[in-house]
């Protein structure tokens, strides 16, 4: 069978080359751009100067007119009309009227494009500055939420110790971790948008690391209140509870994944985190995972 070519995504791909090429351009290649404009008409003045087509000196003092012969006196007409300042020295006759125009319009493209750059550079310094202070808050507030699961989990553990736990309590632990859940997914987002997105900045190495601390710590507090209900012979295991906590398993694992690829880590700081977290993981698995047969 016959395969085409998607034109909808060939269209996507002249786009994204022509945003990349104009984005690798700079103030150095669009001057080297202008000098090469200028140099390029002067040079069609030069040649292709006839006795129809030509430019011609302007003396208004005595109304006599020359033709230009000098390719340095072309140059500095072409100068000064790709700039559009057009002080009158100089005019052109015949089809150089034409060449002239165009020149003028290249030379306002050429004008417009500098504007843009300058427009944006800008635009990517208040820009980097709103995403570094969005990073920020949205990390704090990812940090502020695993810090509030944990105080949740503590409640619960000073409840088993003063002998003050409900049963209604132990059987609401899956609306803590269905908010562990939810921040996790929050994380994995923001881990997300770090892998695809390379123009933005990374979360530095040191939030990224508190993160996962605040994870394992979240894991810990919550490996720590298993041990109080199965002492005091509280029943725990809910399907709901069990799957909720599998789930929020399951994603701190694709989240230690995640960060082994980030490059603001360093390999032996990595090796360590997910050391952590496989030691953490076996030993709340334990609980509720059917025991091995040998």
């Amino acid at each position: 069978m016959k395969r085409f070519i998607n034109l909808n995504h060939l269209e996507d791909f002249k786009k994204r080359s022509i945003s990349t090429w104009y984005d690798k351009l700079n103030f150095v290649n669009i001057l080297f751009i202008w000098i090469v404009i200028i140099s390029f008409f002067g040079l069609i003045f030069f040649v292709s100067s006839t006795e129809i087509s030509y430019l011609n000196y302007t003396n208004n003092n005595n109304n006599n007119n020359s033709k230009v012969i000098n390719i340095g006196e072309m140059i500095y007409f072409s100068f000064v009309t790709s700039t559009t300042a057009g002080y009158g020295d100089i005019t052109p006759k015949g089809f150089f009227k034409v060449i002239a125009i165009v020149e003028i319009i290249l030379g306002l493209m050429l004008l417009a494009l500098v504007t843009s750059k300058l427009v944006s550079i800008k635009q990517d310094v208040i820009l980097g500055e709103m995403y570094e202070i969005s990073l920020s808050e949205r990390v704090n507030r990812l940090r502020s939420s695993l810090l509030l699961f944990r105080q949740n989990i503590n409640r619960a553990i000073i409840s088993i110790e003063d002998g003050k736990i409900r049963k209604r309590e132990i059987n609401e632990l899956y609306i803590f971790l269905g908010a562990f859940d939810d921040t996790l997914n929050e994380v994995l987002k923001l881990i997300d948008k770090q892998e695809k997105n390379n123009e933005f900045k990374y979360i530095d190495a040191l939030n990224t690391e508190l993160i996962a601390h605040s994870i394992l710590q979240s894991f810990e507090k919550f490996n720590e209140l298993i041990i109080l209900l199965e002492q005091n012979k509280l029943e725990w295991k809910r399907d709901i509870t069990v799957n909720q906590l599998n789930k929020c398993l399951n994603l701190s694992k694709l989240f230690f994944e995640k960060i082994s690829n980030l490059k603001n880590l360093p390999d032996r700081t990595i090796h360590d985190l997910n050391g952590q977290y496989a030691s953490m993981n076996e030993m709340i698995r334990k609980w509720f995972l059917p025991p091995k047969i040998v």
